[in-house]
């Protein structure tokens, strides 16, 4: 009986595994949208509808800008909000509707912040309005999108009551779950204290 035995020779002569099947890329698999189906779940739904008419499903795309107006104090207790709270609400402007803001604040007198709740109907207990945010959408995410609806007789320090309608060529973003895991979806750029006034409107 004879044993062959290889040698080095013979091992590297030897076609490898790798050159006769060559690695084939594997595809890149793009992780779903948040909130992939919130036509379905209607997640948050009623809330959004308080606040814009026919809240329509749309995709917030990685690389989107968005903008919010938030609050440095809470209206109710008079106490401060964090900062790193205020990019956690649920409303928002795309870019296109924050320029309309900043135009209409620059040819005018009013405060940026006093502008930004007309044009969102934001009423005074709400929101002082004083913080600017700018995020850049980080992940694709599916968001509530509609015109700003009317907010009625909300109290002023004067006794007067306000009636809001916001600007009918302004559409706000509401984000369902900006609790959780829907704040993953964004990266925060820039958050600034803002002028606004007493009565807001």
């Amino acid at each position: 009986v004879s044993i062959e035995t290889k040698t080095n020779l013979d091992i590297e002569a030897a076609p490898s595994f790798i050159s006769i099947f060559p690695c084939i890329p594997m595809p890149t698999l793009t992780p779903p949208p948040l909130n992939a189906n919130l036509a379905t779940t209607r997640l948050e739904f009623d809330r959004a509808s308080q606040g814009i008419k026919r809240p329509e499903v749309q995709l917030l795309a990685a690389g989107e800008a968005i903008f919010r107006f938030a609050s440095s104090r809470n209206q109710q207790t008079g106490q401060s909000i964090p900062s790193t709270e205020w990019a956690k609400g649920a409303w928002w402007v795309r870019e296109s509707e924050y320029r309309k803001i900043i135009a209409r604040h620059q040819s005018g007198r009013l405060p940026l912040g006093t502008v930004a709740r007309a044009a969102v109907a934001v009423q005074p207990s709400w929101s002082n309005m004083d913080v600017s945010i700018k995020a850049t959408v980080v992940k694709d995410i599916y968001v509530y999108v509609g015109q700003g609806s009317t907010q009625y007789r909300d109290q002023m320090p004067n006794g007067m009551f306000v009636t809001l309608k916001g600007w009918p060529d302004v559409q706000q973003i509401y984000i369902p779950g900006m609790r959780s895991t829907s704040f993953t979806a964004i990266r925060v750029l820039r958050q600034k204290i803002v002028t606004t006034n007493d009565f807001g409107f």
